[in-house]
Parts: C-alpha cells; sequence; structure tokens
C-alpha cells in the first residue's frame, strides 16, 4: 500500500495568555514614548525660559538708596531682580530717619550726577552716583526709593541704557531731607544695553564717549561724561 501523505496541521491561535502579553508590550511602549516626548517639550520650553530670564536679569539692574545720618540709619529703598548687580550705597550728613515736614519742593532739591573715574579700561564698569540735596532753607519730605530713581546713560543720540526699562518691584521710601543735607545713591553698570519694555538687547556699547544723567522724579541732574576703551 503507498504510503499516506501528511495534511497539513491547521495553525493555532495564540492563547489569551499571549494576546495579554502583548497588549501590556504595546501598553509599556507607548507609555514610554510618551514620556520622552514630554521630557522633550518641558526641557525646549526650559531652554526658550532660561533664555529670556538671562535676557531680564542682564537688562534689569536696580539701584538702591539707603541713605544713613550720624547717629541713625534712614529706611532703605531696593528694586529686585533676580541676579541683579549690587550698587552700593552713599553716607549724608545731616539727614534723619524720622519723617517730618512738608513735602520736599522740586526747586528745593538739586541733583548731581558723577562717576567714579573718567575713563575706564576694557573690563572696568562704572559706578554712576546720584547726589540728593536739599537746597532749602527747611527740612522737607522726599521719596527716595527706586520707584522715583532713574539712571541713564546716552552717546551722542544714540540711547544707551535706563534702570527703568526692566525695572520691577519699585518701591517707595519717603524720608526726611534736613536742609542742606545731601543723600546719594551709587549704581554699578555692567557695559549692558537696555531698551523700553525690557525687550533684548544682543548689541554692547563699544568704545566711545558717554553722558550720564540722573533723575529722581520730576527732577533732573546735570550730566557727566566718561569714556569706555
Amino acid at each position: 500500500m503507498a504510503p499516506q501523505q501528511s495534511r497539513p496541521g491547521r495553525s493555532r491561535k495564540p492563547s489569551p495568555e499571549v494576546f495579554r502579553r502583548r497588549r501590556i508590550v504595546a501598553a509599556v511602549a507607548l507609555l514610554v514614548i510618551l514620556a520622552l516626548l514630554a521630557w522633550a517639550v518641558i526641557a525646549v520650553a526650559g531652554l526658550f525660559a532660561g533664555g529670556h530670564d538671562e535676557a531680564a536679569t542682564q537688562d534689569t539692574p536696580a539701584p538702591v538708596t539707603s541713605p544713613s545720618a550720624s547717629g541713625s540709619t534712614a529706611p532703605s529703598a531696593s528694586a529686585s531682580a533676580t541676579s541683579s548687580p549690587s550698587p552700593s550705597s552713599g553716607a549724608a550728613e545731616g539727614s534723619s530717619s524720622a519723617v517730618a515736614g512738608p513735602e520736599c519742593a522740586s526747586d528745593d532739591i538739586e541733583l548731581r550726577s558723577s562717576t567714579d573715574k573718567s575713563t575706564y579700561s576694557s573690563g572696568e564698569d562704572p559706578v554712576l552716583e546720584m547726589k540728593i540735596t536739599n537746597s532749602g532753607t527747611e527740612d522737607c519730605s522726599l521719596n527716595v526709593g527706586t520707584s522715583q530713581q532713574e539712571f541713564n546713560i546716552v552717546s551722542g543720540s544714540d540711547r544707551i541704557f535706563s534702570t527703568t526699562d526692566c525695572r520691577a518691584n519699585a518701591t517707595d521710601s519717603v524720608m526726611t531731607l534736613k536742609a542742606g543735607a545731601t543723600e546719594s545713591a551709587r549704581f554699578t553698570w555692567e557695559r549692558l544695553r537696555s531698551a523700553p519694555g525690557c525687550k533684548k538687547v544682543t548689541t554692547k556699547p563699544r568704545p566711545g564717549t558717554y553722558t550720564f544723567t540722573a533723575k529722581l522724579g520730576a527732577v533732573e541732574s546735570d550730566k557727566a561724561t566718561f569714556s569706555l576703551k
């Protein structure tokens, strides 16, 4: 008799356990993909946020006024900015921490601007100073807070820098300024440009001649000229 030919066997369907394992593997793979996508989105967002913070920090210096008196300490005012430069404060003779007397008239307030040097070598940061003097004959109260202060730098007709461009959390500090007394505020300019609205500025000031003026409220100082090498 001729040998019987074997019939091809029917394919067996995977068991339910195999289906469950496949579904688990697919779900785990999907979760891994979603986690990687979420990480990538967060990382990209962090890069953009970091770049904005850096620009705001560089363009947001805040002067600090800490007037002091012989035998007493006057209230201080500061505008905070993340990692902003730390300006130093000047001392005054004959001022008082107690707020008394009428409000100072603009005609009685004299502002003078100056720099610690006339010429700065490469790598040196100019220190700008604003001196506030009560030239009147009576004691008066004056807001010397950072909400009133402004340090401006120009070069010819080119507007270079202003502390008001990126100012945040400005504060008021009302104090009594005795007749003939002088208060001062200093600010270290890190050779950065700024723009209204705290817009990012990539260009840096070049060597040349610059003019610094200060303002306190509506009162404006004289001009102080300095050079960058």
